[in-house]
Order: structure tokens, then sequence, then C-alpha cells
């Protein structure tokens, strides 16, 4: 009870709690079909939680930041390309090798700006549960 964060777990697990009260059997088949949208909706969650993790957590932003200033000082001076091509750097997005600078450095910044539109979404995210305790 003297984690800062008690009052969240406490919210999540009422909440948890409450949308587990309506949960229904499904039958094999059913459960089939629903699969291809679960699996869509846990790819999504598993994107946003690496938002969430390198925006919100302090160890993980800082070696995150300074892992992408390197990048960028690297692109700025013209040396980014031949770190990928030498191999010192290797960059995998969706499954497959970003071998250009300048692809790498817009995935970069498409992350950057996805990580930042989480973090502002989670940051504003109003839990019932916590403003039923204001």
């Amino acid at each position: 009870r003297s984690d800062a964060a008690y009052e969240i777990y406490q919210a999540y697990a009422a909440e948890h709690t409450e949308k587990w009260a309506g949960a229904k059997a499904l039958t094999m088949d059913a459960a089939m079909a629903d699969m291809p949208e679960i699996e869509r909706k846990y790819n999504l969650e598993c994107a946003e939680y690496g938002n969430v993790v390198f925006g919100l957590s302090d160890e993980f932003a800082a070696a995150g930041k300074l892992e992408q200033e390197q990048l960028a000082k690297l692109a700025d001076v013209g040396n980014l390309q031949a770190q990928l091509d030498s191999g010192a750097y290797v960059a995998v997005v969706d499954g497959s090798k970003v071998s250009q600078a300048d692809a790498l450095t817009k995935c970069v910044e498409a992350f950057e700006s996805g990580r930042d539109k989480a973090v502002d979404a989670v940051l504003a995210t109003k839990l019932p549960a916590l403003d039923k305790k204001k």
C-alpha cells in the first residue's frame, strides 16, 4: 500500500473484476472465428505497450533518447549509411531488415511520433475508479 501507484493498481483490479463479471463461455468454433480480430488487437496492444514503456519509464526513455540522438548525429554527418552497410547497426522493422539510412531515419521519426501520441493518450486517460476516490 506504500507504492505510489497502489490506487492505479486497485482501480485496474476493480475494472478487471467488473469486466469479467459479464464474461460468457464460447464454443471452440466461435473462439476460432474470433481469433483473427483478437490477434490484430493483441499486435496493436504490443506496439502501444512499447510506445508507453519507452515514453513513460525513466530508465527506458533515457536509454532510448540516447540511442535516438546517436542515430540522428550519425545521419546528420552522413555516417549512418556506412554503419548500416558494415553491420555495426542493424535495424529491423516489421520483420524486415532496414538497409537504407533515410528509411531508418523515417522509422525513428515515426516511432517518436507514435510514442509521444501514446504517452499523451495514457496521461489523458481517466479511470472512473480513480475519480471516485477524489
